[in-house]
């Protein structure tokens, strides 16, 4: 029977009706609080009874007492008179909490729906195809490099750099003394078959993709970081294979899973939006910040309401 649903789920107008009936079950969800406000009857069927049970189970490896039952019916009880009476009161109204609590469980069933869907045959191949640098291992690189601070140097801070590098090229592969001649550094002067991320979070972005494709056995410089200038010797650069789908073929599908997700979810979410007009007020003349397009501001950004 689950097979016989997932390949309903692949076609088009399945994953339609599946979205039609999300807007419907939301509707239905959220659209009248009322009826169950007014209503004076709480029921703990059996469904809900086995549910608990078996929640019981996976926590404590054994079934309940009817004593510890009884506790866990009870608290179900107590929380749905607290849950109803809240309602009734309005205390659901306008608490972020509440809104983002609802939201998030909506989101939960669209992607539940979303994993019914399973690829066709060659899709997960496609996939991996297009995205295989997600799935390589880090290239790995061991240098040494000698730091040149342009707070004590100043002006001279280059010229230093290029008459330390000939000196280098002469002498070759670096010693500890040649690791010395620069000027004191923070970090370590020797890195030991470090990921390209590793490298990117201690010197910056520009000194990494520099460093990386730099010829291994000689001195290059100088290269530039956030700390200053710096002359760099690669010993190795550990390139690595490119994976073979059989080795990562559950975590391609989990990645594809996942963006399958996403667009289902967008798909429903855009479906929702469309039966809604939204207006949105512009805010008070300097109540935000005024910044051009190509620069930016600190803070957490927001996801836009188009």
């Amino acid at each position: 029977m689950r097979d016989k649903l997932r390949n309903l789920a692949k076609e088009p107008l399945i994953q339609f009706l599946l979205i039609g009936a999300c807007i419907y079950g939301a509707y239905a969800w959220f659209g009248t609080p009322d009826e169950d406000v007014t209503d004076n009857t709480i029921i703990v069927d059996a469904a809900r009874i086995d549910s608990f049970i078996g929640q019981w189970q996976r926590r404590w490896n054994r079934p309940p007492t009817r004593r510890e039952l009884d506790g866990v019916i009870n608290a179900f009880v107590r929380e749905d008179i607290l849950y109803r009476a809240a309602l009734a009161m309005g205390l659901d109204q306008d608490d972020p909490i509440t809104r983002r609590r609802m939201a998030q469980k909506l989101e939960f069933l669209t992607n539940d729906i979303a994993l019914f869907k399973e690829p066709v045959p060659g899709e997960l191949e496609r996939y991996f195809e297009d995205n295989q640098a997600r799935y390589r291992d880090p290239d790995l690189i061991t240098f040494s490099q000698v730091f040149f601070d342009p707070d004590a140097r100043e002006d001279a801070t280059l010229d230093d750099a290029a008459e330390m590098l000939a000196q280098l090229q002469v002498v070759g592969e670096p010693d500890p003394a040649t690791l010395t001649a620069g000027d004191r550094f923070m970090l370590q002067n020797y890195f030991s078959a470090a990921s390209e991320l590793e490298v990117r979070r201690q010197l910056g972005t520009g000194f990494t993709e520099a460093v990386m494709q730099l010829e291994p056995g000689r001195w290059h410089g100088p290269v530039l970081s956030g700390f200053g200038v710096h002359l760099v010797y690669v010993y190795q650069l550990a390139v690595a294979p490119a994976p073979e789908f059989e080795d990562v073929q559950q975590q391609v599908l989990e990645n594809w899973q996942s963006e399958q997700q996403e667009d289902f979810n967008e798909t429903f979410f855009e479906s929702l939006k469309s039966r809604y007009e939204i207006v949105i007020a512009e805010p008070p003349a300097g109540a935000v910040l005024e910044i051009s397009s190509d620069s930016g501001a600190q803070g957490p950004a927001a996801n836009p309401a188009s």
